[in-house]
């Protein structure tokens, strides 16, 4: 009696583990949202943008994203929303401020990856996604283990562009 027992409880686990697994957000859904300079991050659960708008809040929630972590600082035109409307879209929102050129570090760089760790659907998002490209270099760099060039890539496909001198500074460090 025992066995049965155990593989019925065993059973029930792996289905309850199935429910709980992060399903990947929808990319396509999230792309027909236009959010300002959209494009997919490193890992296949990383999107990176400009702010998005209190209209496309619930939508990047129905198309899947679970966290939004936002690189401006709430007194920006434009943000300082979204701490309260989070919650009402079951998105967890982290405001996590980089303010350039000071803040281009490898320690903000490993910082904002442990905030991004695991396999939770997040859009990291700044004003225009300029600040979201220079961190992605940095990480790419630091965290990943990327060269110059290859980090320096990844951060102009997600965004990067006025900031790349101080990037470049930057990584060189």
């Amino acid at each position: 009696m025992i066995r049965p027992l155990a593989l019925v409880a065993s059973s029930i686990a792996l289905v309850l583990l199935a429910a709980c697994a992060t399903k990947p957000a929808d990319a396509e859904a999230i792309a027909a949202m236009r959010l300002t300079n959209f494009s997919m991050g490193e890992g296949a659960h990383v999107m990176c943008s400009g702010q998005p708008t209190p209209e496309q809040f619930p939508k990047l929630a129905a198309a899947g994203v679970r966290r939004v972590i936002c690189l401006r600082k709430a007194t920006e035109s434009g943000t300082g929303w979204e701490e309260r409307q989070a919650p009402h879209d079951s998105i967890e929102f982290v405001r996590f401020v980089i303010e350039p050129p000071q803040d281009l570090t490898e320690q903000k760089a490993r910082e904002l990856a442990a905030l991004i760790d695991g396999d939770t659907p997040t859009l990291v998002a700044c004003g225009s996604s300029n600040r979201v490209g220079a961190m992605m270099a940095l990480m790419a760099k630091f965290v990943d283990g990327k060269s110059r060039d290859e980090a320096l890539a990844i951060g102009k496909a997600s965004g990067l562009k006025s900031l790349e001198p101080a990037v470049i500074e930057a990584l060189s460090k």
